[in-house]
């Protein structure tokens, strides 16, 4: 008892004793990702050379930038990437949440590594709209977390044209182990597009913008949300695979991998932050928040109406009394063991689906910490959580899994191939939180 009364103290004087979101801390200016070169001038082809690269304090770079260079294409667009290995170690690139052939996906043992001092092309067609991002699968969570990361943006030019802000979090350990990562983290030290917090963003005018979001963490989750709701509104508009049948208010979850579109309304100076919550035991705030952007505005502008934003409003499909695939999430920090279904990746048992023909999957987490659960090749529309649909249809590549939660996901293999499916707190997933969906091609 009495070690327990001494550790509420600590951590009770521990949050005091940290700087809280208001702290008058000089900001930095916000800068967005380098954008790619497009090596081709056809107006429906994407061409660029990324080269993975050390830098001298020992980080990795894509073309000497952290995070990489943001691709920008527009549905239909093909997409072809020369990726060049300039570091000492093999590397891939997988390009997460954007359906691409299984010998485009950058995974080791169905494509190959890419060694040093080779090159390898990817070139793939983009066929939807949304915020993802590119990353290697090879020594996933070091080479992730030293840097090699970037967004790939999928433009639909029907969608409402609005100011736009990208926005890369990410709280970097450069490798380093961390005691608590099996229970993944709540930052406190993020960066934003590669520079250290708080940092500002200038609006001339005040107004409504369009900010694009990844969570770039290897283990951290953020809890997005306005410092003061009167001076900047927020609300999410479009998840990891564009817009659904609606937006949801904040605070907004973003855990490891994901990605989230918002709508920004900026009516004078305040902050995006994020709040500081339990994962391991409900949505209770424990500590300050920490500043993210702090926004500074000139002169009022006009933020009397919204975009026309493309929302469905389609309902969840019905959920049919059926379980194709079941996975079970389990493991714990203490043991360092993370499995699927008690196996360890590579030792695992594939679990094989026809080609084209809808399947249910339902994916329970044992453990006692959350998972952020990822799926190549395929999209899923999530039907329940613990029973309970969503309120409109929801489509994703990468869904939070919380404890003694039991998701049931509707999916439609539409490429053949062996595809991951993993937890996105990569040491999870190095650790052995992997498995595989056979898809074989049709007879």
């Amino acid at each position: 008892m009495h070690g327990a009364r001494w550790l509420v103290i600590l951590l009770a004087w521990g949050a005091g004793c940290r700087p809280s979101s208001e702290t008058n801390i000089a900001a930095r200016p916000l800068e967005p990702p380098a954008a790619a070169v497009d090596l081709d001038p056809d107006p429906g082809r994407l061409e660029v050379r990324l080269v993975a690269e050390r830098a001298s304090d020992g980080s990795y770079r894509y073309s000497g930038a952290r995070p990489g260079p943001t691709l920008r294409a527009r549905v239909g667009d093909r997409v072809v990437v020369h990726l060049d290995n300039a570091l000492t170690d093999p590397t891939t690139i997988h390009w997460h949440g954007v359906g691409v052939p299984n010998d485009m996906d950058g995974v080791p043992w169905v494509t190959g590594t890419v060694a040093p001092g080779e090159s390898f092309t990817y070139a793939f067609t983009v066929e939807r709209a949304g915020t993802f991002w590119y990353h290697p699968h090879f020594d996933t969570a070091r080479q992730v977390d030293r840097g090699l990361h970037g967004l790939f943006v999928v433009e639909d030019p029907s969608q409402p044209a609005l100011p736009e802000l990208l926005l890369v979090f990410d709280e970097p350990d450069e490798g380093g182990p961390h005691p608590i990562h099996g229970h993944g983290r709540l930052g406190t030290h993020w960066t934003v597009n590669g520079t250290e917090t708080p940092v500002a963003h200038r609006l001339v005018e005040s107004g409504r913008m369009r900010a694009r979001v990844l969570n770039a963490s290897n283990t951290a989750y953020l809890w997005l949300e306005s410092s003061d709701p009167s001076s900047l509104e927020l609300r999410a508009v479009a998840g990891d695979q564009g817009f659904d049948g609606g937006p949801r208010e904040a605070p907004v979850l973003v855990g490891p991998g994901d990605r989230v579109e918002l709508e920004l309304g900026v009516r004078s100076a305040a902050s995006l932050r994020t709040r500081r919550w339990s994962l391991n035991g409900g949505e209770v705030p424990y500590a300050p928040a920490v500043e993210l952007v702090r926004f500074q505005v000139d002169t009022t502008g006009d933020l009397s109406s919204s975009p026309d934003w493309p929302f469905s409003g389609a309902l969840p499909t019905p959920d049919v009394a059926r379980t194709d695939v079941l996975w079970a999430l389990m493991g714990s920090d203490r043991s360092g063991r993370w499995t699927i279904n008690a196996e360890v990746f590579p030792n695992i048992t594939p679990e094989t689906l026809p080609l084209g023909r809808p399947a249910i999957v339902e994916v329970r987490n044992m453990s006692p910490t959350e998972h952020p659960f990822h799926l190549h090749g395929f999209v899923f529309e999530l039907l329940s959580r613990n029973g309970v649909a969503p309120p409109f249809r929801t489509i994703e590549d990468t869904i939070n899994v919380r404890i003694r939660e039991r998701l049931r996901l509707r999916v439609t293999p539409e490429r053949p191939g062996d595809w991951m499916a993993h937890c996105h707190i990569l040491p999870h997933a190095d650790g052995g939180m992997m498995t595989v969906l056979r898809v074989p091609p049709q007879p």
